[in-house]
Order: C-alpha cells, then structure tokens, then sequence
C-alpha cells in the first residue's frame, strides 16, 4: 500500500510513520501546516495536497486528528482519507465533511466513537491509544538523570491556568443566577468520575445568558450545539485545571511532588514546578523514575484512555489515574494499573502505593507487560491496516 501521511507537530507521529514502513507500506510525508492556515476551507491547500495525490497512486491519506480541508480534498480526489482522533474537545471534527463516504475516523473515546456513529457517520472506528515500547525500553536514565527525574509524584500536563481566561472574565457578567449555576454544576461534576452532565444541564436559559456576554462565531460547516462548545470546550477545562491543582496540593503537602506543565510559573503550592519536558527525550524519564505516575484526565474526555496513560504503562511506570471506562476494556485495575474515584481515594491510594514497593512494583510490571503484549503503536497499525484494507 501507499499512503501519504500529512505530518504536523503532533504526538507519536514519528512512531506511526515507522510502523508503516514496517508493514511494507510506501510512505511519503506531506508536511501540514496546522496551526498556520485555515483548516475548514483553504483553497490553496487544497491545491497544493490535490497536486500530490495525483503524482502518485495512494491508497489512502493519514493524518492525527482530522482536518475538514484534507477530507474535502481527498474525496475530490476520490481516495480514501484515515484520521486517528487522540484530542478531545476537537472543533474541527464537528464539520460537514466529516460525513464524505470517503473518511475512515478511528476515535481514541469510545463514547465518542458511539456517538459519531449515531450522528450517521459511516466509516467509524475505536481505535485506543498506544505507547512505543522498544523505543521506551531503550531508554537509560544515567545517574544524573535518576536523580534529577525522581519523584514521589509527578504529573506531566497542564494546569490550564493560562487558557480561555477571556471566557471566565464574562463570569462577572452574566447574571447572579447564571453565575451561581455554573458553578453548582462545575462542583457536581468534580464529584463525577464515568459521567459527564455538563452538557445536558445547560438549559436554553443560562445558553442565553453565555451567548450574549460571550458568542462563539460558528464557520459554516460547524455542527456541534452551543451547550456542546461550552461544556467541553470551556467549562470541562476550568474544572480539570482547578482540579489538578487541589489535587496535587493536598498531595503535595505530605510526598515529594514535581509537575512538569508548559505554564511553569503557575503556582502550585507544596509542589516543584519544573516546566515543560521534551516528549520523545525527557517524559519517559519522567515516567521511569517517579514512585508514582499521575494520569488526571480532561474532564472532556469522558471515556478514552489518555495517551499520557498507555505511555506511563509503556514505560514502566506505576500509573495512578482517575476513573475511565475504557481502561476496563483492557487493562485490570489493581492488576495493571489504579484508579481514583474521589480526592479522598487519591490521597489514601498514593500513601498506601508509597509504602507498598513490592506491591507498587509489581503493578507498574503488569501494566508494562500489558502494553508489550497487545497496545504497541505496531498492533494499532495493523487493526488501521485492515480496516482500510477491508472497506
């Protein structure tokens, strides 16, 4: 097969384009300029990725995350276009060209892999994450490294404290009820792990309210609802970064606790801010030489298994994670990994793993060998394959 593969400063990408080299496949990169250009409706791309695909023969076109321009091209061109979704919330996928008979989208969320299917869909697929294990396997940490990656705790991610700021200033603008409300709802849903009921509880009121303090223009193939944008787009992530630092300062304030977040001069207290670390070269050694690894999902990702999940497994590393269902599809709890239902459980999880090791070691053993066994970036690309090959 020959794909050309539109390559962009995602995650994992130099993984996937391995594997299908291994699988015997032609792969040519098409350099994508996402986060530079207009991805819904860009003529000029659209040109210059119809030039390519008439250069040669592929059989399909494979990106991370979809692109309503790609999609709107490559059924132009009659070929088939394959988008493995990993993000969530993800604008761009709630567009009408995610409809063309011609996109074949593997969804991370298997909630959202139910749901695109409702909406009528028609090539759909759940297609978990994965975590490159030889490459992990390879990595040494030297002494320095040991001492200087070691934690009781650590998170990689972000606080959001920096984001969407503007949206939360229009809290000081809408109503005394509107403002009451979402935060009774905000505090519902920190209770909440395995449910998501932001979206349904924002009546067509409190829309109304939002929407004339703080419109959110629309293209024109958008199709996602308000109630959908401010849910998962905005308040889903207010509540995750006030979450994550609750969290991690109540940790913080009895174990050794280092968060690695892009905003590295957003305090947390009782906790060591070190900053950003480099994905490929620095985060699995992270992974490595903490007692404990965090994963505190998105709370707009409602079911899937986070990618920061299958690579602190992929790592060897203890992971202790809030509760997602698909975990459960593949992975024991207690076995291969631990979830937290509540801040309480938190807390008494990582004091009993912390003074457990044989335990804590042999979970973090289990997780790794599951990973190795059947969640390698190797066993995705071959179920991709067959998908595309069998259609």
């Amino acid at each position: 097969m020959n794909i050309l593969m539109l390559e962009w400063d995602s995650f994992a990408h130099e993984y996937v384009r391995e594997e299908f080299r291994n699988a015997g496949c032609g792969t040519d990169i098409f350099a994508w300029p996402f986060g530079k250009e207009n991805m819904r409706d860009n003529e000029k791309l659209c040109g210059k990725l119809t030039e390519v695909l008439r250069e040669k023969d592929y059989d399909f076109v494979f990106s991370f995350n979809f692109f309503p321009v790609a999609a709107k091209t490559c059924n132009e061109c009659g070929i088939k276009y394959a988008a493995w979704i990993y993000d969530h919330p993800y604008l761009l996928l709630y567009s009408q060209y995610t409809m063309l008979d011609t996109n074949y989208i593997f969804f991370f969320d298997k909630s959202f892999y139910f749901d695109f299917k409702k909406h009528g869909v028609k090539h759909v697929f759940y297609l978990p994450m994965a975590a490159p294990v030889g490459y992990y396997s390879s990595i040494k940490a030297t002494a320095g490294q040991k001492r200087d990656f070691s934690a009781d705790i650590s998170f990689v991610g972000s606080t959001y404290n920096e984001e969407r700021q503007d949206f939360f200033r229009c809290f000081d603008q809408v109503s005394p009820y509107t403002a009451g409300y979402l935060r009774a709802i905000m505090e519902m849903q920190k209770e909440l792990y395995g449910s998501f009921i932001l979206e349904e509880l924002l009546s067509e009121h409190i829309l109304y309210d939002l929407k004339k303090v703080c419109p959110i223009p629309k293209e024109n193939d958008e199709w996602e609802t308000d109630a959908w944008i401010y849910a998962n787009y905005f308040l889903a992530r207010k509540i995750t970064g006030e979450q994550r630092k609750d969290q991690l300062e109540a940790l913080g304030q009895k174990h050794r606790v280092k968060l690695y977040a892009p905003q590295q001069e957003s305090h947390v207290a009782h906790v060591t801010n070190c900053g950003p670390v480099d994905y490929v070269k620095e985060m699995p050694l992270v992974f490595k030489n903490s007692k404990i690894n965090l994963n505190m999902t998105l709370r707009s990702i409602h079911t899937g298994i986070p990618l920061r999940a299958m690579d602190i497994m992929g790592c060897g590393g203890f992971l202790l994670t809030n509760y997602q269902e698909d975990f459960l599809d593949y992975f024991e709890p207690g076995v291969d990994y631990v979830f937290y239902s509540s801040k309480k459980e938190l807390l008494y999880l990582a004091d009993y793993y912390l003074t457990h090791e044989e335990e804590r070691m042999e979970i973090a053993e289990n997780g790794y060998q599951k990973i190795k066994s059947g969640h390698t970036y190797r066993d995705r690309i071959e179920v991709l394959l067959t998908q595309m090959k069998g259609i």
